[in-house]
C-alpha cells in the first residue's frame, strides 16, 4: 500500500471511529455502527436517485 493510500485509509478509519463506528478487520472498508438501533433487522429496499 502506498503512503497516500495508507494515509487515506487511516483518515477514513479515524473519522468513522469518531462517529461511533467500528471496523471489520477482515474488510478495511466495512464499518458497523456500535450502537446499532436495529441489530437483528435486515433492510432491503430500492434506492433511487
Amino acid at each position: 500500500m502506498t503512503g497516500q493510500a495508507r494515509e487515506n485509509r487511516q483518515l477514513l478509519e479515524s473519522a468513522m471511529a469518531r462517529a461511533g463506528f467500528r471496523n471489520l478487520p477482515e474488510k478495511w472498508w466495512h464499518f458497523t455502527l456500535n450502537d446499532e438501533p436495529f441489530p437483528d433487522t435486515y433492510f432491503n429496499f430500492p434506492v433511487a436517485r
